[in-house]
């Protein structure tokens, strides 16, 4: 199958439960039936099927839980409705993924919830940081003043370059960005979230003793590509000092999709 065949299988093999938690719609998919919860939070994309490739890999082996974020006002609402899902799902405790903007939000719900958490796998993230405020206000103020219909399309291209995918697979990935701009996605939801990735950097602070209590363990990938920078990378390390680092090299900001097999590989060595 073709990509856009797959995704219509994955589309249709998990289709979306739903569940609201303090007045905020979710929707996520429950992907595959193996016995240890693996939660993937999504990064800046919002929804819940953009890694749908990795998902449905790791699905054999996994009970993967996919949600999609709804419009809420803090990354908090983003933490309780995520552990709300993992209790009425069952999951005592999960293994957590969260890459890119995920990370923001694995870093929050292990510290807000650290029961539900058996162990964190932070992929091309990075830790809050006081100094990223005042340029964060800048772009936001600047992006909310752009109308939607001149907005849409340059976060599409901005996402498909961030994906860093094979030449190959652009024309799916044009596809699919254009149509989750068009249809799925408007620019409430996109300031939204964009009010949030603010919030993180003003609102928090993270330490490496956040978590001597918490009995799981932490596992890093990064890219010596990223847009996150040197001095990000070593932020979030010192931050998690005990944590294993695996650096891809060249693979940018997303190597499950420009390094899918190694990614895969990658993830299984710690995982298993």
């Amino acid at each position: 199958m073709n990509q856009e065949e797959r995704l219509g299988a994955f589309r249709a093999s998990y289709p979306n439960k739903s569940l609201t938690v303090a007045g905020a719609a979710w929707s996520y998919r429950i992907c595959g039936e193996g016995p240890r919860p693996l939660l993937m939070p999504p990064g800046g994309e919002l929804v819940n099927d953009m890694g749908f490739d990795l998902v449905e890999a790791l699905a054999q082996r996994h009970r993967v839980v996919y949600p999609a974020y709804p419009r809420v006002p803090t990354l908090a609402s983003l933490a309780d409705g995520i552990a709300a899902i993992l209790e009425a799902e069952g999951c005592a405790r999960a293994t957590v993924l969260g890459a890119s903007f995920g990370g923001a939000v694995a870093q929050c719900l292990v510290r807000r919830h650290p029961d539900k958490v058996e162990r964190l796998i932070l992929s091309n993230t990075g830790v809050p940081q006081a100094n990223l405020i005042r340029t964060r206000k800048i772009v936001n103020g600047i992006l909310a003043t752009i109308p939607w219909l001149v907005l849409r399309a340059p976060l599409a291209k901005s996402i498909i370059k961030l994906l860093g995918a094979p030449a190959e697979e652009l024309p799916f990935w044009q596809v699919y960005c254009r149509e989750l701009f068009a249809a799925r996605l408007g620019k409430a939801d996109v300031l939204a979230n964009l009010r949030i990735q603010l919030e993180y950097h003003e609102r928090y602070r993270f330490a490496p003793d956040d978590l001597a209590a918490w009995p799981g363990k932490v596992f890093v990938i990064e890219s010596d590509n990223d847009i996150f920078n040197p001095a990000r990378r070593k932020a979030l390390r010192d931050t998690y000092p005990q944590a294993p680092v695996y650096t891809f090299h060249g693979a940018g900001h997303a190597p499950a999709f420009s390094r899918a097999g190694e990614y895969l590989e990658v993830l299984g060595r710690f995982l298993e």
